[in-house]
């Protein structure tokens, strides 16, 4: 008798989960226990393993399709055997009741109703083995946690291309990154479904790879558009182009591989060619980020990628200081702020210009939808306001031991590795190395459980400015392992991606505490939200010189030091003051007796 694949229930509130990739395709063997999917909900990414050993016999919920837990999801069984019929239609409850044969991508795999509806369209296989005579489906793959849509940025090949499998075919957007997207099989790119710049649903079909000649049934792409009312009867691509929800959408569905992208991705593209160019000659995702281009929309060419590398090899060095909103947008990253900060009494850090609102012509007020990545935000403020017991402390730092190691490295340290030695880089090291020493605070709590992790992966917050203000928390794994040269490389790395929306999935998750960083714009000191589901948070205030009263030797003396305030958001639920004030007390500790070197 055939086994269910169920989703399972990975944690106390969670209620769904999403099908992000079969790792096995019906027919193959599959061991007991060995992962078959990956599947991911709003706190976690998992693989399930196999009930059972055996042949998977059907998947019936498709890539990309959220579902109830307790939802089947396929079987596992002994070759030939079937697997039960009802079950399987009710794996994806919203999905089937569904009549229309082409009104979204979820029912492609969870009814027969499309096969009758439509006698053009391959039957069920298709959707569950992705292919339609003898093409494979490209799909806008879901690329994190809280990600349902995907904008096309750019088509790397245009049809009747030859492409390699993985080899990358395309450029997509969403809220939180942006990601080059490999062909599934070797083969020709038969047609493109969605042109540049529209928007769609995770686990719409984008376009077809084949054999040269392969046939795509024209009805098949209209599944892709969920917002088309009706398919239109002209060429696949035509229903896709006339769901595009962004108006600057070009209505033609070809994409010439030339074609720059389009203003509708938060940073600008740069080409595989480029960027190889870049890896070659040891140029930095930071430099890459702040050349100038002189191709359409900013975008940086071959050419002058090679001017500046050739000015840079003889020494003239084109100025590459980075942006005005980069330069002040990464709380977790105060390199222009933070290393001028001692040498004046009242530092002037540069403010990231104001998001601007346009008003028409005798408007009182605009509205405008929050955006996918805002959306998120609001939901995981109140979330964690609503989760988390907050309790703030705050104390002082003497930076004078950081401030004479920068002074003696920072010069050289900057010649030989190509990066700043900012204040950022030892606070993350001292934190770091303190967070061993207290274990609850890198610590979770789960239900009643209290979970202690081993591993310190730091988050560090970074605002973003474009298309309008947000933030994201890059995450430095394993960062009590770096030293400080690995360090100030990572967090370089991670911010610089983070602001041009390069950043993938898994480098912004996992994190077991946070750290961020108002000062860099000036604020004495800040009382951040716990990034859940962390139980603390580390706020860096501004680093200024100050007039303070030392005892020596018996007798009060006036010095100027540069001294900065930090804070602690804890989770009283677990963290009692005690707790988080011995923490602070070794942090400080550690910082003001600071004597490694780079």
């Amino acid at each position: 008798m055939a086994d269910k694949i169920v989703m399972p229930q990975l944690g106390e509130s969670i209620a769904e989960g999403t099908i992000v990739k079969w790792l096995k395709q019906p027919g193959d063997a599959v061991k007991k226990d060995e992962n078959i999917l990956v599947i991911s909900t709003d706190k976690v990414e998992a693989e399930i393993p196999s009930p059972s050993a055996g042949v998977l016999l059907s998947i019936d919920v498709p890539e990309g399709t959220t579902v109830n837990v307790g939802s089947v999801l396929g079987y596992v069984g002994a070759a030939g055997e079937k697997g039960a019929a009802a079950p399987a239609a009710a794996a994806a409850p919203a999905a089937a009741p569904a009549p229309a044969p082409a009104a979204a991508p979820a029912p492609d795999a969870a009814a027969p109703a499309p096969a009758a509806a439509a006698p053009a369209a391959a039957p069920a296989a298709p959707a569950a083995g992705g292919s339609v005579e003898g093409a494979t489906k490209v799909v806008m793959p879901q690329l994190g946690e809280s990600i349902a849509e995907g904008t096309i940025v750019k088509w790397l090949k245009a049809p009747g291309d030859t492409v390699k499998k993985d080899e990358n075919i395309l450029v997509i957007s969403t809220d939180k990154v942006e990601a080059e997207i490999p062909s599934p099989i070797a083969g020709v790119l038969v047609n493109i479904a969605v042109p540049e710049g529209t928007t769609v649903n995770v686990g719409t079909v984008l376009g077809y790879v084949g054999a040269a000649g392969s046939a795509v049934v024209s009805g098949a792409p209209a599944a892709a558009a969920p917002a088309a009312a009706a398919p239109a009867p002209a060429a696949a691509p035509a229903p896709a182009a006339a769901a595009a929800p962004a108006p600057q959408a070009a209505p033609a569905p070809t994409a010439a591989a030339e074609r720059t992208a389009p203003s509708t991705s938060d940073a600008r593209f740069v080409s595989p060619l480029v960027r190889k160019i870049a890896n070659d000659t040891g140029i930095s995702d930071a430099e890459l980020s702040a050349l100038p281009g002189t191709g359409n929309n900013g975008r940086v060419t071959k050419k002058d990628l090679l001017t500046y590398v050739d000015e840079k090899k003889a020494g003239r060095g084109l100025k590459l200081d980075a942006p005005a909103p980069q330069q002040a947008s990464a709380p977790s990253q105060p390199q222009q702020s933070s290393s001028s900060q001692p040498s004046s009494s009242a530092p002037a850090p540069k403010a990231a210009p104001a998001a601007q609102v346009t008003f028409a012509a005798g408007e009182r007020e605009t509205v405008k939808p929050a955006s996918g990545m805002r959306k998120v935000i609001m939901q995981n403020m109140v979330n964690s306001k609503h989760t988390s017991a907050h309790v703030h402390t705050f104390f002082d730092i003497d930076y004078s031991a950081i401030d004479r190691v920068r002074k003696a490295h920072k010069t050289r340290f900057e010649a030989d590795e190509g990066v700043k030695l900012t204040y950022t880089v030892f606070l993350t090291a001292a934190i770091a190395q303190v967070l061993r020493r207290h274990p609850y605070l890198n610590a979770e709590i789960r239900g009643n459980d209290i979970v202690f992790k081993k591993d310190i992966h730091l988050g560090m917050a970074v605002a973003i400015d474009t298309p309008e203000p947000g933030l994201m928390v890059p995450v430095i794994k394993n960062a009590d392992q770096m030293n400080l040269r690995g360090l100030a490389h990572a967090i370089n790395d991670l911010a610089a991606r983070t602001r041009t929306r390069r950043i993938k999935p898994d480098e912004i998750s996992g994190s077991t505490f946070t750290i961020t960083n108002p000062g860099n714009y000036g604020a004495i000191i800040g009382t951040p939200v716990i990034n859940q589901p962390n139980l603390a948070i580390f706020g860096v205030g501004r680093i200024q010189k100050e007039v303070v009263v030392k005892e020596v030797d018996g007798l009060d003396v006036l010095a100027i030091k540069p001294m900065g305030v930090v804070s602690l958001g804890f989770d009283h639920r677990l963290i009692d003051g005690h707790t988080a004030d011995s923490f602070m007390a070794d942090v400080k500790k550690t910082l003001e007796t600071w004597d490694v070197a780079p």
